[in-house]
Order: C-alpha cells, then sequence, then structure tokens
C-alpha cells in the first residue's frame, strides 16, 4: 500500500458520504417544493388616483385598499375592495373623511379601518359585502406622513380584537382594543426619542406581533413582541423608512418594503434574523406590501410619477398664486434649490434611469448635468454660500452619506461624511453641519473633525443663522436652537401645522421659512418666522406640490418659490402570482 493512502481514504470517503446528503437532502427539498415557479408580474389598477394600504381577505380571493383621487373634487381616502384577478373596483366608504388602513376580520365578514377627520379619528368596523351600520371605537389613531400617515390596524386571530395605534401619549404606542366593550389595553412602550410604533402586523398563529419603531431621524426598524407586549427585540438594525410589513403564509418570514439599498424595495427576511433578501421583481418604487393568507399571490403598490418644478409667486389677488412649469423632462423632478444670487436651480432628476443632479438658469434654459453616480438616491440639495459647490445626500446599500460636488457640468463629487444626512453649510462656507446617530454634528467643509453640536436626541435637520450665533434644529414637532459657540438648548418655533420629515429649513438673515402640513386644506404650507416679531406667518399654499417629494427653494427676494408639481401620477396595485 502506497505511503499516506490509510490516511486519505477517510477524507475520501467522508467527502463522497457528504455530497451523498447534500444530495439526497437536495432531492427532498425539490420533491416538498416541487419545481420552481417563474414569478409572475400584473398590475391591476389603471384607474386615476393613488391607492394604498392593500389587505388580502382571509380566502385570498378578495383585496381591500384605501384610495383618493376617485374624482376631482374628491380627494379623501376612501376603503374600495375588488375580485381578484380582475374584478372591478367596489367603494365601500364615502363622505368627507378619510378612510384609512383597511384590515379584513378573520371570517371575511368584515373590514376595519381608521377614520380621520379634523375633530380627530376613530376605528370604524363595516361589513365587506356593502351597506351595514357601522360599529364605531374612541381611541384610535395614526401618525407619520400625514398626507399619507403609517398603516394603523391589525386584527387579532380569534377576532375579538385590533391591534391599534394609540396617540394621545406620546411617543405613539401600539394598544390593543376589545370589540366587546371597547377597553384599551397598552401593548408597546417606545422610548423616549423614538418616533413611535406603527404598522402592527399578527403572525398567522397569533402567538407573535411585528411593528416598526419610528425614529427621530425619518427611519426606523422592524420589532417583535408577544400577544401581550411582552418580550419585545429588534428583528432589522437598518434605521430605513418602513411602509407596509406583512407575514408569509407559513409565519417563517417578514415581508417589509423598505427604502434601502437605492429605491423602495420589498425585502424578505426570517423571523430569526438574518440578512434581507430583496424581491428584485418589484423594481425599485414598490410600497404597501400584503400577502394572501390563502393561494400565491402579492401585492404591492407602485407610482410611476412624472413631475415637474413649478415656480409660484404671489398673484395680485390677497391668497392667489400665479404658478408656471420652470423644469420637465421625461423623469420625476424634485428637490429644487435657488443658487444664493437667485441665478440658477439645482434640482435632482431620474430622467436618466438614476437620480442625478442638474443645473439650468433662472428661468429653466441651459440646463446641464452635474453628477454621474449611477445608483443611489439623492436629497437635501444645499448651496454653499459663494456659489460654487453643492451639498447633498446620497443614499445607497452602504448607508446614508454626505457628498460635495462643484456647481458645474460634470463636477467631482467627493464624499465627506458616512453615516450622516441633511447636511447644511455654515454661514461662512468653512464647515458642515449633518445629523448622525439622532444627534446634530458639525465638521469642517471636507468632514474633517466632527463635534456634536446637540445636547440630547433626537435633533435632526440643522442650519446656522446667517449671522453665526445659533444653530436652529428640528426635535419632534418643534424647532430648538443653540448658540453656534455652545450653550443652553431652547425651544424657539411651535410650528401651526404639521410637519412633515422633508422638512427643510432655509434661513434668510430676518428669520425661517419651513414647510408643514395643513391638515384641514390638505395643503403644503411654506411658512416664515420672524425673528424680530417673534411669531409666524403662512407665506405660500401650495395644494399641487408632489406630496412623495415634498421640497421647496424660496427666491433670495422672497417672492418666489420653487416645488415639484405632478404632471402625471397614477399609483396602481400590482399582483405578483406564484409567490412562495
Amino acid at each position: 500500500m502506497p505511503s499516506g493512502m490509510f490516511f486519505r481514504r477517510p477524507a475520501v470517503l467522508l467527502a463522497l458520504g457528504l455530497c451523498s446528503i447534500g444530495a439526497v437532502v437536495t432531492l427532498l427539498g425539490r420533491l416538498a417544493t416541487g419545481p420552481a415557479v417563474e414569478l409572475k408580474r400584473t398590475e391591476i389598477t389603471n384607474e386615476a388616483g393613488t391607492k394604498a394600504y392593500p389587505a388580502f381577505s382571509p380566502d385570498g380571493k378578495h383585496l381591500a385598499y384605501s384610495m383618493r383621487g376617485v374624482s376631482a373634487r374628491d380627494d379623501s381616502f376612501h376603503v374600495f375592495v375588488r375580485d381578484l384577478p380582475g374584478g372591478a373596483p367596489r367603494q365601500l366608504t364615502d363622505g368627507a373623511v378619510n378612510d384609512l388602513s383597511p384590515v379584513w376580520s378573520p371570517d371575511g365578514a368584515s373590514i376595519a379601518f381608521v377614520r380621520v377627520s379634523d375633530e380627530g379619528s376613530e376605528c370604524v368596523i363595516v361589513p365587506s359585502v356593502g351597506p351595514g351600520d357601522p360599529r364605531t371605537f374612541a381611541g384610535c389613531g395614526v401618525f407619520g406622513d400625514e398626507a399619507q400617515p403609517l398603516p394603523a390596524l391589525s386584527w387579532t386571530r380569534d377576532g375579538k380584537s385590533l391591534v391599534i395605534l394609540r396617540t394621545a401619549e406620546q411617543p405613539p404606542a401600539l394598544a390593543l382594543l376589545s370589540l366587546d366593550n371597547g377597553a384599551i389595553k397598552p401593548l408597546t412602550h417606545p422610548p423616549a426619542g423614538s418616533e413611535g410604533d406603527s404598522s402592527p402586523a399578527v403572525s398567522p398563529d397569533g402567538n407573535t406581533i411585528a411593528f416598526v419603531r419610528g425614529t427621530s431621524s425619518g427611519g426606523a426598524d422592524i420589532y417583535l413582541c408577544d400577544p401581550a407586549g411582552a418580550n419585545t427585540r429588534p428583528l432589522t438594525f437598518d434605521n430605513r423608512a418602513i411602509r407596509g410589513i406583512a407575514w408569509t403564509r407559513d409565519g417563517q418570514d417578514l415581508m417589509y418594503t423598505a427604502d434601502r439599498a437605492a429605491g423602495w424595495r420589498i425585502w424578505r427576511l426570517p423571523v430569526y434574523g438574518g440578512s434581507p433578501h430583496d424581491l428584485v421583481i418589484s423594481g425599485r418604487d414598490a410600497r404597501y406590501v400584503a400577502v394572501a393568507p390563502v393561494g400565491h399571490r402579492l401585492v404591492y403598490t407602485v407610482s410611476p410619477t412624472v413631475s415637474s418644478i413649478w415656480r409660484a409667486t404671489a398673484g395680485p389677488a390677497e391668497g392667489s398664486l400665479e404658478e408656471h412649469a420652470v423644469v420637465r423632462s421625461s423623469g420625476r423632478e424634485f428637490g429644487p434649490r435657488y443658487s444664493p444670487d437667485g441665478k440658477r436651480i439645482a434640482d435632482i432628476s431620474d430622467q436618466t434611469g438614476n437620480d442625478e443632479i442638474w443645473l439650468c438658469d433662472a428661468d429653466g434654459g441651459n440646463r446641464a448635468r452635474v453628477t454621474k453616480l449611477q445608483g443611489p438616491e439623492l436629497a437635501r440639495l444645499r448651496w454653499s454660500p459663494d456659489g460654487k459647490s453643492l451639498l447633498f445626500d446620497a443614499d445607497s446599500d452602504r448607508g446614508y452619506e454626505l457628498y460635495t460636488v462643484p456647481a458645474v457640468a460634470g463636477g467631482n463629487p467627493v464624499r465627506v461624511q458616512l453615516d450622516a444626512m441633511n447636511g447644511s453649510w455654515s454661514h461662512d462656507g468653512k464647515a458642515i453641519y449633518f445629523q448622525a446617530r439622532e444627534q446634530v454634528w458639525k465638521a469642517a467643509a471636507n468632514g474633517g473633525s466632527p463635534q456634536q453640536v446637540s445636547k440630547r436626541p433626537p435633533a435632526a435637520q440643522a442650519v446656522e443663522t446667517l449671522d453665526g450665533r445659533y444653530v436652529y434644529f428640528r426635535r419632534g414637532r418643534t424647532f430648538w436652537r443653540v448658540p453656534a459657540a455652545g450653550g443652553d438648548e431652547e425651544e424657539a418655533i411651535v410650528p401651526d401645522h404639521d410637519l412633515l420629515w422633508s422638512t427643510t429649513l432655509q434661513m434668510t438673515r430676518k428669520g425661517i421659512y419651513y414647510l408643514e402640513f395643513s391638515r384641514n386644506s390638505r395643503e403644503m404650507v411654506v411658512s416664515f418666522y420672524d425673528f424680530g416679531e417673534k411669531k409666524s406667518s403662512e407665506v405660500f399654499r401650495l395644494k399641487n406640490m408632489d406630496r412623495q417629494n415634498p421640497t421647496y427653494s424660496v427666491s433670495p427676494d422672497g417672492k418666489s418659490v420653487l416645488y415639484p408639481r405632478v404632471d402625471q401620477s397614477q399609483t396602481n396595485l400590482v399582483v405578483v402570482e406564484n409567490f412562495r
């Protein structure tokens, strides 16, 4: 026997044995799951209007959802139901209120939703087949983007209770609503500084509740708890905005839509943890995912929106506006910013298939592309005080990053901060401010020597006054300030309306512009806080602003405002067949 043969043979046998075991396991897996079936993606709606919050019936044959824009005179959300795969929509609710986040009862006989009006919100339950006496319950709420709040309801598996959002206390939390007597029992207790809990989803076996916990930076993560609200633990650690979560039929995985990896994608994550995997077929603009309890269907919404940059100036009549388009393309235009001298406009456009920064004259002429990043999502442009550079956010699979780029065609971007967002320049252009880890920081213009500015979280969206004395920033639903040289923080501005996470402070010598959302009129409002008078006043009301990208820029003379406006918008429902 050749030397060493005895020692090599067991290794060979072991390798062959492992291969055999692997082959058997693979064969058994194929026998159990059957041959791979190709996913089929179909848009099942094409009528005008915005759809959101889709929910499957228990038998998987019907779909409930909220839709607004049914007519030119009606901009409220109403609940609709349609048969699958190709049934016509049937309107279930109406009136001058918003009916949001519909969910089916376990027996399919009822649909619950949150009704929001100027007087407040309540939970409403109606028969799923049509007209009938509604049941109403106080104590339910919604929060998040006021134009389209976060999902708010989930039915328990015994049909006797609803998991709801409680906004009576801050931050908002989940609670259990008894349908027998209307009693409310707290479930979750989000920590101070968070934006609160939303998007409840009870597991198929009823033993676990998944939900979304928001952060002060506008991001979020998925958490799990038991039916009593105990044993709360995080499942994701991304701090990324999330719009909708759903359990797979077997309760082993969670599907969710999140703004991560350069777009709103659908992700699949085992409930025992691990790395999420994206559902590639969903594309980059998916939201509100739902999984059918029976059958092999998944549904989500997609919004192939085309928006342009419009300019609004005060009209001859008090409160009126004269509006016209300044920048148009074949894609979505958003995030416009006037240069410090008012002679140029920078904005973000996806006309090439990716977000890139473009420049043009104030009248829209001589347009040229600045960046060729070809991948990350871009946001929050800021001109340097001398008008020579731009600071912006980039969101890629590496996370949020801050870049600067010369304000010229073909400029070369330079990354100045990792894990940072919401950048702005100091008054002299020698430093930048940004938010990271729920605090405001200051660094050199090249990103060096970062130092914490805010004293406690949450703190976001910082901007320095033009005399360099103070730094204003957002904390929760108000604006605060702290001396730039260091000192005590103080609350400075209490807005009249709701703030959006896209709110950007724009500093002038006399005061600060900021963006609000008016619930009563459902309009975006640009307001101005006067330093001398120490009060705010409305400057522009922008009813037709693109609500997916609510950004603005007031001209240096204060006479006009740029904003993205939807020229073509239609949110469709997409069904994926053969989903397993």
